[in-house]
């Protein structure tokens, strides 16, 4: 049974707690507390490294110092405790360290390479370990008990922690960097749709009102009652909504007359009869909407705080967008749009061939 690395205790002994709040250092010791004792040459955080089995990456470190293959395999593979049981001081004669049959001078830059590489490899590999080396973000990692000579040791304390150091920043680097990467690739950009003039036809509420009415609310026709639940949808409005929710985080942002509380509500309505399936609650109703933040406005008029739009404003209508297909060209690539586009026709044809008489 593998051995509860978090525990406060082991074989009768308390484990001590090395982190020190004051200086906000945490000791690397194998009689530490989580996660102290994990990050410990000792601990047996096995993995495989040159085709070699480690049982630990003191086996590793002992391992360098025999020349013989068969017992550097032999000591490469063994747990912590029994590995440091292996140590010979021999090696710090001439300095010379052995890995799978290459003499290595211990003070060479190769060494410090070769190293490096096994932490990496350990680290990769031990989920154990990562964990408790990403657990210390934000401290300062020492190693007390260890040997300050490199003349003397196979690894010193600077060596130590200098490389625990290395892998915990380049791992937030490589989270920093997958995290922004998923965020470009996976964000789609917010699109707002205005409803007046741009997704509901207008005029097709006022053909519908009797004369009496449209007297009556001359000059100010938003204010009839009931009038925005009686609004057809613009030419080519419910197709383009659903092809642009393909590609963009797509909510409604329109305004309604103060004078008319209906209008509020017909506009939920209207949504709900024609486009429920996209905006469903993904609708602002404000007189501000430069307060909302996105990238795309489509509207038709530059007022309400459309022309604040911290965003893009396309004005529907305009020259430049006089209808949906100029909008779609716009912002759908082209080469999607008009694939799609082609697929569609072709379709169409096939389904016009199958019809009797043709």
């Amino acid at each position: 049974m593998e051995e509860n690395y978090k525990a406060t205790t082991r074989n009768g002994h308390e484990l001590k707690d090395m982190y020190n709040p004051e200086t906000n250092t945490l000791d690397i010791r194998s009689n530490g507390l989580y996660p102290s004792n994990v990050l410990s040459n000792l601990c047996s955080n096995s993995f495989r490294f040159d085709g070699m089995i480690c049982g630990s990456m003191e086996g590793f470190l002992q391992s360098l110092k025999r020349k013989e293959l068969d017992k550097q395999r032999q000591i490469c593979s063994m747990k912590g405790g029994n590995a440091r049981k292996m140590s010979v001081t021999s090696w710090q004669t001439d300095q010379i360290v052995w890995w799978k049959g290459q003499a290595i001078d211990r003070q060479s830059e190769e060494y410090q390479q070769l190293i490096r590489r096994a932490y990496s490899a350990m680290f990769e590999q031990s989920e154990r370990f990562r964990t408790a080396l990403m657990q210390t973000r934000g401290m300062i990692l020492t190693h007390s008990s260890g040997e300050e000579n490199p003349y003397k040791t196979i690894l010193t304390p600077a060596e130590l922690c200098g490389i625990l150091n290395e892998l915990r920043d380049d791992y937030d680097k490589r989270d920093k960097a997958k995290e922004l990467k998923e965020k470009s690739v996976d964000r789609k950009k917010r699109l707002y749709f205005d409803m007046d003039g741009v997704l509901v036809d207008f005029d097709s509420g006022l053909a519908l009102q009797d004369e009496q009415t449209l007297r009556e609310y001359e000059g100010h026709y938003d204010e009839i009652p009931g009038l925005f639940g009686q609004m057809k949808p613009m030419p080519g409005a419910i197709e383009a909504v659903h092809r642009l929710n393909e590609h963009y985080d797509c909510y409604i942002l329109s305004t309604a007359p103060w004078n008319n509380p209906s209008a509020w509500s017909d506009k939920v309505l209207w949504v709900t009869r024609y486009l429920n399936d996209v905006f469903h609650k993904r609708m602002v109703i404000t007189h501000c909407k430069n307060l909302c933040k996105g990238d795309v406005l489509i509207d038709d008029r530059g007022k309400n705080g459309t022309s604040e739009f911290e965003g893009e404003w396309i004005q529907f209508g305009s020259k430049s967008f006089p209808d949906w297909d100029t909008v779609l060209t716009y912002l759908i690539p082209k080469e999607n749009y008009r694939s799609r586009l082609m697929q569609q026709r072709l379709i169409t044809l096939d389904l016009v061939s199958t019809l009797p008489g043709l």
